[in-house]
């Protein structure tokens, strides 16, 4: 880690206000997107910004249904939910009658009303006397069906939707305090970001440019703007490769099982972790195939069995709810299949991409529609800056035998991009351009790092020389077969 020296202050002063302009982009993002939809609240918008209606309805679930808690209110305000349009209906007519006040019943997939009343016991009162069959206190649920039951545990881990259930319960629901975990975990992109260039290079010049570059990156704004996965998977993810490059190789595949309870893909994780876990091997012990292979498969074994052991520990509320059986099925079998399969075809799904189009921004995910200007705010980072990456990251194969800064920040986003491909190949062909948040700050890293070595033309001539190489033993054979 960074040592802390007179010299250095200036340095660290950079950061702070780097970290400090990061957080106010991202809160005013956040904001923004609240008073958006406030604004459109009685034209039936509900103040969820893409697939937050999936995880921040499940994180108010799990606080009512596997803690027993509600969100913090200053108001007793809940969506009433029932069984049937006519009790729906009876319930609107007679809602005046009772002193209760109706903010909305545009919803279309569920049958239900968001009201608010002088009392929690007022309301509770008047949900019986409807016959509603669920009361959820709160932020009005999202319009989908069975929503008030939705966990997500079919799909994601819960780690994330606890922190956002623990903001509810502690400062209120509302959508920019959903966002709450996001920013900070945007913070933490910043400056894990910061410190991995650091102990890559021992340069805090290269390491504040990157955490600049990644500050001010426009997937990184929008996806620390609202609360969706994938930044915490970007933050846990470089934790993890912080820790691994302090030379603790073992301890930092561990922390990735802890990461993967935030969502799987932060177990891709894992293949750049095994390049620098096999280049301490070859540096310390030994090049054999066969030693390097069983202590690839020794690192494998502790992945997964980091990966289960915290899957297991994190779901515990869960798993007294649901029963081991169920949560098995559901939360890891279920769970794994639908990363590996095709999630959504037809007109009427999100635009899905391959990994290498994210670098193009081909195919961006719509994150939000602004009514006021007209436009569409995507999932995308800055494109010329990822196409160069992209370009030099292959550029450089031949370039890779020389043991050099650049290699290991080469490892980082290969690694990455090969496990998203992987991934790809196995099933997943609806991947959505926000997943590469995760990639985002390793596609700096690299970028700052590979220009910074070519900025001495050897290095580039020595590129260059090694594709001659390359091309000249490949052409040799081509005619080897010809004489």
């Amino acid at each position: 880690m960074a040592v802390f020296t007179k010299s250095s202050l200036i340095y660290y002063i950079i950061l702070i206000v780097i970290l400090l302009v990061g957080v106010y982009l991202y809160a005013q993002q956040a904001l923004y997107f609240e008073q958006e939809e406030l604004s459109r609240f009685d034209q039936g918008a509900k103040g969820y910004v893409s697939d937050e209606v999936w995880y921040v309805d499940a994180a108010r679930n799990l606080l009512r249904k596997v803690f027993g808690l509600t969100p913090r209110l200053e108001r007793p305000r809940a969506t009433l939910v029932y069984s049937s349009n006519e009790a729906l209906q009876k319930a609107l007519n007679i809602a005046p009658g009772y002193g209760i006040k109706v903010f909305s019943n545009r919803f279309s997939k569920i049958n239900a009303i968001y009201v608010e009343a002088n009392s929690i016991e007022l309301l509770e009162y008047f949900a019986r006397e409807t016959n509603a069959t669920d009361i959820v206190y709160g932020w009005i649920l999202g319009d989908a069906e069975n929503i008030n039951n939705y966990l997500n545990v079919e799909s994601h881990p819960p780690t994330a939707k606890y922190l956002i259930a623990l903001v509810m319960y502690l400062f209120g629901d509302r959508p920019f305090l959903w966002r709450i975990p996001s920013i900070a975990m945007g913070f933490l992109t910043i400056l894990f970001s910061f410190l991995v260039t650091h102990e890559i290079t021992k340069s805090y010049e290269l390491a504040l440019i990157v955490s600049a570059l990644v500050a001010v990156d426009p997937l990184t704004k929008i996806m620390s703007s609202i609360a969706l996965l994938d930044i915490f998977v970007a933050a846990m993810t470089l934790i993890a490769i912080y820790i691994a490059l302090r030379g603790h190789l073992k301890e930092a595949v561990v922390f990735m099982g802890f990461a993967s309870t935030f969502k799987f893909t932060a177990l891709l994780a894992f293949i750049p972790l095994l390049f620098l876990y096999i280049r301490d091997i070859v540096r310390k012990y030994s090049s054999k195939f066969s030693f390097i292979f069983f202590e690839s498969i020794g690192y494998l074994m502790l992945a997964i069995l980091s990966f289960i052991f915290f899957q297991l520990l994190i779901s515990i509320p869960i798993i007294i709810r649901l029963g081991l059986g169920e949560w098995l099925k559901q939360s890891i079998f279920i769970a794994i299949s639908w990363h590996l399969s095709v999630k959504c075809t037809g007109p009427t799904c999100p635009i899905a991409s391959t990994p290498w189009e994210w670098f193009f921004g081909i195919n961006s995910f719509p994150i939000y529609v602004d009514p006021k200007q007209g436009s569409t705010i995507v999932a995308q980072g800055l494109v010329p800056a990822y196409v160069i990456c992209f370009v030099l990251m292959f550029f450089t194969i031949p370039y890779r035998k020389i043991d050099n800064q650049s290699r290991t920040a080469w490892y980082l986003i290969i690694g990455l991009f090969l496990g998203y491909t992987l991934l790809w190949i196995l099933g997943s062909r609806t991947q959505y351009s926000f997943y590469a948040v995760q990639l985002t700050p390793f596609i700096y890293i690299y970028l700052v790092i590979q220009i910074y070595e070519f900025l001495n033309r050897e290095n580039i001539i020595i590129a260059l020389r090694s594709w001659k190489e390359i091309l000249e033993t490949l052409w040799n054979a081509v005619l080897a077969i010809f004489k």
